[in-house]
């Protein structure tokens, strides 16, 4: 039997060695229930453990551990899940947390990573509430905000945030494509200096109404759902649109004025699960605006050279190459395009803005005009 193992082992062994091990934490509001929560925990951990690793996977092998024998978990990836390992599991706080290791072996279908330095500017707009009424237990209208703020604070390392507005503003998707960006594109470059833009709706905060004994005696669950939207306001693609929700016991009384600003209310048992929603929602964002090209538009021309709209801010360098598409406005939202061989390469480049040359025969002998744009090759 010894020898047996032993030569399965060293079978196995190769194919180790090509894996690595991942330790990530998940958790989940034991108002689920505790094996709803440890799945969902679980499946959190190992999600943060394939972004640790730098690959997708496809398939998630079944791997026998426990109570999790069998189980299939559903992660959009590409690669192979080999085995898992759960360190350590406690309560806190109303939440199931649990410490996992994972070996993850990329596979031969690895993607590689998009390598551009590109960082399209990005506008946020307010979170609304869809059901303002639904904020009235907690006095919690201002959650949208707060949420805004916090996701834009978890964006602001990864993602080029050039402005926040105060009032909403997103594309009408039941209008033609150039129609219904008027509201959107021509906003945002015209004066955000952006070209994404991030809005979200709260959907859902219901609670359930029980009696005083409920609110005295046991958890009273409240849901959580939003939907966000990221928009590329220059081709009008919807880049990512999801839902995100998740339910978790509300640790406060019936009647408590609960102010969302503050961290206390974000230790919550509440607050905590919908922190995790955010670290979900900040991952998905910065994956969607990852692998653009660089689009900018030709400010004016002058001796020196063609002046364009991005510079160091969205990761423009000196000897980087742009290709020409004349744009003409037939009529307020509707344009004309012609691509263009004609090359240019940045021999400035400055915070907001760079200064291009040609880069061949055909660019110095071609005319160009404010309003045209530079695709990134």
């Amino acid at each position: 039997m010894l020898r047996k193992n032993l030569a399965s082992l060293l079978l196995l062994f190769p194919l180790l060695a090509r894996a690595d091990w991942y330790q990530a934490e998940g958790s989940a509001p034991l108002s689920l229930g505790v094996d709803t929560a440890r799945q969902q925990a679980l499946e959190q951990a190992l999600s943060d453990a394939l972004l640790q690793s730098g690959a997708s996977l496809s398939t998630v092998q079944s791997a026998t551990n426990g109570a999790f024998a069998g189980q299939q978990l559903d992660i959009s990836a590409q690669g192979e899940l080999m085995d898992y390992l759960i360190l350590n599991e406690h309560r806190e706080q109303g939440r199931l947390w649990l410490t996992v290791r994972a070996d993850i072996w990329p596979g031969e279908r690895r993607q590689e990573q998009c390598a551009g330095r590109y960082r399209p500017g990005m506008t946020l707009t307010p979170i609304t509430l869809l059901h303002p009424q639904q904020g009235a237990t907690g006095q919690i209208y201002e959650l949208g905000t707060a949420l805004a703020q916090r996701l834009a604070s978890r964006l602001e390392p990864s993602v080029n945030i050039t402005s926040t507005l105060a009032l909403g503003l997103d594309t009408d998707p039941a209008l033609p494509r150039t129609a219904g960006l008027r509201r959107g594109s021509d906003v945002l470059a015209g004066t955000q200096q952006s070209r994404l833009l991030l809005s979200g709706v709260i959907e859902d905060i219901s609670i359930e109404d029980g009696h005083w004994t409920q609110w005295t005696f046991s958890d009273i669950p409240r849901a959580f759902r939003m939907r966000i939207t990221l928009e590329d306001s220059l081709t009008g693609d919807v880049l990512l649109q999801r839902r995100y929700q998740t339910r978790a016991s509300w640790d406060y009384k019936k009647h408590d004025r609960v102010n969302v600003h503050e961290q206390a209310f974000w230790q919550s048992g509440y607050g905590l699960a919908v922190e995790q929603l955010l670290a979900s929602i900040s991952q998905d964002v910065i994956k969607a605006q990852a692998c653009l090209k660089a689009v900018g538009n030709i400010v004016q021309q002058s001796e020196e050279g063609i002046l364009m709209d991005l510079g160091r801010r969205e990761g423009i360098q000196v000897g980087d190459r742009f290709t020409l598409t004349h744009r003409r406005q037939l009529t307020p939202g509707y344009y004309s395009e012609t691509a263009s061989q004609a090359a240019f390469v940045v021999q400035q480049s400055h915070a907001d803005y760079s200064l291009l040359v040609p880069a061949g025969a055909e660019a110095k002998r071609i005319a160009v005009m404010p309003g045209d744009r530079l695709t990134q090759l």
